[in-house]
């Protein structure tokens, strides 16, 4: 997280950001699957000291535009292995 220093950790913690772990890359790959394409959220882009309604977070949080196809088994597993 923001304001922990990577060689701070224990040994063997995952260091990396976020959407660069395998693990966080799955779940978002199977939500994907079955959610919404507007209830796929990335909190991330809200701003800070904005007042957000549920439409107004839509509209600002909505991950690259929206759900994406889902990936074939073997593209899959190539963008996996990428990851930590």
């Amino acid at each position: 997280p923001d304001g922990h220093k990577a060689e701070d950790q224990a040994e063997g913690t995952n260091v990396a950001a976020y959407f660069d772990r395998g693990w966080c890359y799955t779940e978002q790959c199977w939500a994907s699957l079955t959610k919404d394409g507007c209830l796929s959220l990335d909190l991330g882009l809200m701003n800070n000291g904005k007042e957000y309604d549920c439409f107004s977070l839509i509209d600002d949080c909505v991950q690259d535009g929206g759900r994406p196809p889902p990936l074939h088994p073997s593209r899959f597993a190539a963008e996996l292995e990428k990851k930590s």
